[in-house]
């Protein structure tokens, strides 16, 4: 996409409409990895229930059900230890991408596992699971670690020069964001949205996700009718203008405001698990390269001179800890040199075997100090050194370097191994580029056939490969309105002494089928929410029997022995308690919905296996 030469006005607009800034990269890098990471750590939690044979959905089930193209790493085993590395593996890629280490190899790495891991249970799957997904998916072929990163500290060449980056890649990354909403704003159809702007009210009567902010604020039918109106025509006309060629910084910075704010809104008032946090991350690839440099102009104002640092020449392990404090402190103007070609530093250096750190004003720092005054030059970290600063912090701060220095050997040896000087490639070949290219086409193609485009040949045609990589987006939330059958979850059971309990919260009791005073807050996180939900929806009807000897082997494993076995669980129901929110104004409705009957110790003949 180099058309410089040719045409450089078209250029240069394409730049500004569909390029991103290195530095931008390099925050969504941050900002992306920290999203999976946590998100992995969450995983963990739910590990057995969700990922494992031991859990709602065995592997053989899986498989035998689902027909469709289905590429898994997480299937090869069904084991929990076997889990538990793959996710130990993938919580390490995330660090790795969100610091920028082997940028590119975390990158791709982290798409291939997370599109296995979904590959696994689609029955506890998000919307924020398949951003991410896509997210990584584009990430393959930007230059993310470019800036601000221990790629960028421990090249052999420097990273590009010019901050601002235009390819395919960059466009496909831009549209992708877009498309969310766009998308989303098509497939909301119904009257609840346009023309009766009820739809957040619908929204924020379902129980399953409403905070205490929302159950208050949709006490308001004006406000909510507000709200709904800002949220369909932000989606639909705010992609379109933010790719406009005109007033392009002012409007593309107000509307990546205007979507952030939307998200906020929907953490405060709903529990959908991770999709802010990654929608919030995936917004900031709007960020212009014009903010960065306001802010480096506010900073230079602020810090005239930039502070000069100096370091040890026969100590590698020195220039690379100053090379990796000028990229996360964000200290592009501070020159790292070595000690010795300045005689200034070299004798505080040799007197005081410490580095040295010289401000604009010619004062020398060292050790604990040193460190301090790079934090105050920082643009990102300088709010923390009035703390850093404090008298009773010096004395254990020259501790650690003392020791640091007096072992740097050590330190020197493990650095080389870990982190290697090496040379990078910033840009992928042509052939790549291509790729992105065609990728981009296709998904256009692929979200347009998800509000019904034809022909649908190449919807069928692309099903396979998009469903594979697990970049098959459908942005359908609240689409095309809201539920208006919402309910809670109730599992009465008895036990072999034949006492009810409720298996779902056996500490209260007898089972109370009234509606929880915070539902979304009752029964674990957004995956436990998702699932349980899904079981009253026809299409997940099959998935009842396998959750009904999940919650067996849970509560019978260590009760088969002993005075114990009077405790175990030998059957139980699940009622759904079906409410429907009615307009507003009205009373909602309840009833009871029996899904499933289950008997933990089934002879061979009826529904439900032995346990295990």
């Amino acid at each position: 996409m180099d058309l410089t030469q040719r045409f450089p006005r078209l250029a240069e607009q394409l730049a500004d409409i569909f390029g991103i800034d290195l530095r931008t990269l390099a925050l969504f890098r941050f900002a992306l990895g920290s999203v999976l990471f946590c998100n992995l750590l969450l995983c963990f939690g739910d590990l057995g229930a969700f990922w494992t044979d031991a859990g709602v959905m065995p592997r053989s089930w899986l498989i035998e059900s689902d027909a469709g193209p289905r590429l898994s790493l997480h299937l090869a085993g069904g084991q929990a230890w076997f889990i538990a590395a793959l996710l130990t593996v993938q919580s390490v890629l995330a660090l790795m991408l969100a610091l920028g280490w082997h940028t590119r190899l975390a990158s791709v790495a982290s798409f291939v596992l997370w599109a296995s891991l979904l590959n696994r249970n689609p029955a506890v799957l998000i919307g924020g699971d398949l951003l991410i997904c896509c997210l990584l998916f584009w990430s393959m072929f930007l230059p993310t670690g470019a800036r601000f990163s221990v790629d960028a500290a421990v090249a052999e060449n420097p990273p590009p020069p010019r901050h601002a980056h235009l390819s395919w890649a960059s466009a496909g990354l831009l549209l992708q964001v877009m498309s969310v909403y766009f998308f989303s704003a098509l497939l909301k159809s119904g009257r609840e949205w346009v023309p009766d702007y009820t739809a957040v009210y619908y929204a924020l009567s379902l129980d399953r996700h409403v905070l205490p902010l929302g159950r208050l604020l949709n006490e308001w039918l004006p406000l909510t009718k507000a709200l709904s109106f800002y949220v369909w025509w932000l989606e639909l006309l705010g992609p379109l203008l933010i790719f406009s060629p005109f007033f392009l910084r002012p409007l593309r910075f107000v509307l990546m405001l205007c979507f952030m704010l939307m998200h906020v809104g929907f953490l405060l008032c709903l529990e959908l698990g991770h999709f802010p946090y990654v929608s919030l991350s995936s917004l900031t690839v709007f960020a212009g390269g014009w903010i960065w440099d306001a802010l480096d102009r506010r900073h230079r104002h602020r810090h005239p001179a930039a502070p000069r640092i100096y370091y040890d020449i026969d100590c590698g392990f020195c220039l690379k800890s100053c090379r990796l404090m000028q990229q996360f402190l964000i200290l592009p103007r501070s020159p790292i040199a070595p000690a010795q070609e300045t005689p200034r530093a070299r004798t505080l250096m040799e007197a005081n075997y410490s580095w040295v750190v010289i401000d604009g004003e010619e004062r020398a720092y060292l050790k604990w100090q040193a460190f301090t005054v790079l934090v105050r030059h920082s643009p990102l970290f300088g709010w923390l050194w009035p703390l850093l600063r404090a008298p009773q912090l010096e004395r254990p701060g020259n501790a650690v370097y003392d020791f640091v220095a007096r072992h740097r050997g050590a330190f020197g040896r493990t650095t080389a191994s870990i982190l290697p000087t090496r040379r990078i490639r910033w840009e992928l070949p042509r052939f790549w580029h291509g790729v992105a290219a065609v990728m981009v086409v296709l998904t256009l193609i692929w979200n347009g056939h998800t509000v019904g485009m034809p022909p649908h040949a190449s919807y069928a045609a692309l099903t396979p490969v998009f469903r594979s990589l697990r970049i098959d987006q459908l942005w359908n939330m609240f689409a095309p309105f809201p539920l208006k059958e919402d309910g809670w979850l109730v599992i009465p059971g008895r036990l072999a002494d034949g006492t009810e309990i409720d298996v779902l919260d056996p500490g209260q009791g007898a089972p109370r089928f009234e509606k929880p005073a915070l539902y979304s807050q009752t029964h674990g996180g957004i995956r436990w929410l998702t699932y349980r939900g899904r079981l009253w929806e026809a299409q997940y009807a099959n998935q009842r029997l396998y959750y009904g000897k999940y919650l067996c082997r849970s509560w019978n494993a260590d009760k088969l022995d002993g005075d114990a076995r009077d405790r175990r669980l030998m059957s139980f129901r699940m009622i759904y308690m079906l409410e429907t929110t009615p307009p507003p104004g009205q009373t909602p409705s309840v009833e009871q919905r029996v899904l499933w009957r289950h008997e933990c110790f089934a002879t061979p003949k009826t529904a439900t296996a032995p346990l295990p």
